[in-house]
């Protein structure tokens, strides 16, 4: 049977309070950071030019944003410009070409502190959104239970689709 992923079905974010999580409330949406690769320039004899390639020992600095609809309650944990640390969960739906429905997890866990503390626009007869965007130096992205992405920019370590792309690094260095 093949399954066809669909579309998000539903978001469930928390935020670490002391220690434990709590809901973040009146959550609507959220960005987890994209992971941008710096390059090296390979250029050498025999090549008829340089060739940019992608360096994952070299990532650039990541932002994550969650967006809620007040600032109420645990939510203004978002703005904290010391230290916050979220968990996103969402489920994508799958379809079989049977017509049998199922579900695709997946888990953000977000380090980091707030960078940028929201305005927002606010209309007569419209709810307002706030967009809380998170300096990250930390970010871990599963997949049905399964770690796709795992970027510690103070470890370092960087596992890209279940690979450690710096256990070499380490092991040269003595450091595994």
């Amino acid at each position: 049977m093949i399954y066809r992923a669909n579309k998000v079905a539903d978001l469930f974010g928390q935020i670490k309070k002391g220690s434990s999580y709590v809901e973040i409330p009146n959550m609507t949406g959220f960005a987890t950071p994209d992971v941008t690769f710096g390059s090296s320039e390979l250029n050498g004899a025999g090549m008829i030019g340089p060739v940019n390639i992608p360096d994952t020992s070299n990532i650039e600095a990541m932002e994550a944003s969650v967006t809620t609809s007040d600032d109420s309650g645990n939510a203004k944990l978002l703005n904290d410009p010391e230290s916050v640390e979220i968990i996103l969960n969402w489920a994508v739906d799958k379809v079989g070409t049977d017509g049998t429905i199922d579900y695709i997890a997946h888990r953000a866990v977000i380090k980091g502190k707030a960078s940028v503390l929201p305005g927002g626009e606010r209309k007569k007869g419209e709810a307002a959104e706030n967009e809380h965007k998170i300096a990250a130096w930390y970010y871990k992205e599963e997949i049905d239970g399964k770690t796709m992405k795992l970027i510690d920019m103070l470890a370092p370590k960087c596992v890209i689709n279940g690979e450690d792309r710096l256990a070499k690094l380490h092991k040269a260095l003595n450091k595994s």
